[in-house]
């Protein structure tokens, strides 16, 4: 397995993503670099791997000798062998912290087409967890503290973008309905349309998860993100946070594509129809006339903590901001906003009833 740290041009130190700067930052000596610099010195970044200073042990354990799928690789900077999950594609050593992209796993069919660079720094993204959790009333005493923020971690998800030209038509049911009085009798009439509409649709960069881990549908609750800020994809990105490489295939995930996209349809159509008090769609049909399918990776700022022994994830969207997660509720503050609230309504009661 091969791996890559980019060195800063300066001083040879580690090189990460600024999410602040769109830059690539290096730590020691303060120096900041464009892609297009770093491209002018070391060539094309994702073929850099032959240069001597970061070539390493290719190595590579058997998936049955963890047991879990884990990759033995050895860190660039200090030569410590570290064990990593067979889809992490980008991570840090644990022993130096030096970020390290573990390149075969995103090579030939599992390199990306394009990315979205994380668009704000983790203490933004603690400073936004912060000020959530300032507006939870019931959240236990202790959870907001140092040891479960220092758990927040930036990593790139992988999502199928679908670019999908469908043609379709559909028949529907649509009701216009009066009500009027004469006299004492009350009037009312409705009137049942018939209607056929026809017409293609496109949808561009539908994303869809390309990961079928557990925390997969975490990937749907961050969404959506802003394609304008997609980029062509470079390793380079990569470096400082973690990443994930997709581990399904356009065929594992057709099905639900095709099925999200006819609900989509469903709702264009109906929106058309919006001259009706009711509409009812009887049947629909949408043929694909062109598809593309591309593969990304979206950044996310990640959190996981343990409750009650139940491993819970908090993540924000790395690019919007957007949050999604669960956050624990303090039975003890519960207890003592019911009694709280009982009081001043027993109070309430008492009072209205002594007026009375």
């Amino acid at each position: 397995m091969s791996t890559v740290a980019y060195k800063c041009i300066n001083c040879g130190g580690p090189l990460e993503f600024n999410p602040a700067k769109q830059m690539f930052s290096c730590e020691y000596c303060r120096s900041d670099f464009t892609e297009k610099e770093l491209k002018d010195h070391f060539g094309e970044l994702d073929e850099k791997l032959n240069d001597e200073n970061n070539k390493v042990d290719e190595t590579q354990t058997e998936d049955d000798e963890f047991g879990f799928g884990g990759v033995l690789f050895s860190c660039p900077n200090c030569g410590a062998e570290v064990v990593t999950d067979e889809t992490t594609a980008a991570t840090e050593c644990v022993y130096c912290h030096s970020p390290v992209v573990l390149s075969g796993r995103l090579a030939g069919d599992m390199k990306p087409n394009l990315v979205i660079p994380f668009g704000f720094t983790e203490k933004d993204a603690k400073e936004k967890f912060y000020a959530m959790c300032k507006k939870k009333w019931f959240l236990p005493k202790d959870f907001v503290s140092d040891a479960h923020i220092e758990q927040m971690k930036g990593v790139y998800y992988p999502y199928w973008l679908v670019d999908s030209d469908k043609a379709g038509s559909c028949n529907a049911t649509g009701k216009k309905y009066r009500t009027w009085r004469s006299g004492d009798y009350e009037y009312k009439e409705t009137k049942t349309y018939s209607i056929s509409r026809m017409g293609n649709i496109a949808f561009q960069k539908f994303p869809q998860s390309a990961l079928s881990k557990e925390d997969h549908h975490m990937m749907k609750f961050v969404n959506p993100y802003d394609n304008e800020a997609l980029t062509d994809f470079s390793m380079s990105y990569l470096s400082g946070f973690q990443a994930e490489k997709r581990d399904t295939e356009r065929a594992d995930v057709q099905e639900q594509v095709d099925k999200e996209l006819l609900e989509y349809s469903k709702k264009i159509f109906k929106d058309t129809m919006s001259q009706y008090d009711s509409v009812t769609l009887d049947n629909i049909q949408m043929n694909t006339v062109q598809e593309d399918w591309k593969y990304a990776l979206f950044p996310v700022w990640l959190m996981t903590y343990k409750y009650k022994d139940k491993q819970k994830i908090f993540a924000i969207n790395g690019q919007t901001g957007k949050t999604y997660g669960e956050l624990p509720c303090s039975l003890g503050k519960l207890a003592l906003f019911g009694a709280g609230l009982f009081v001043v309504l027993s109070a309430i009661i008492f009072g209205l009833g002594y007026c009375l």
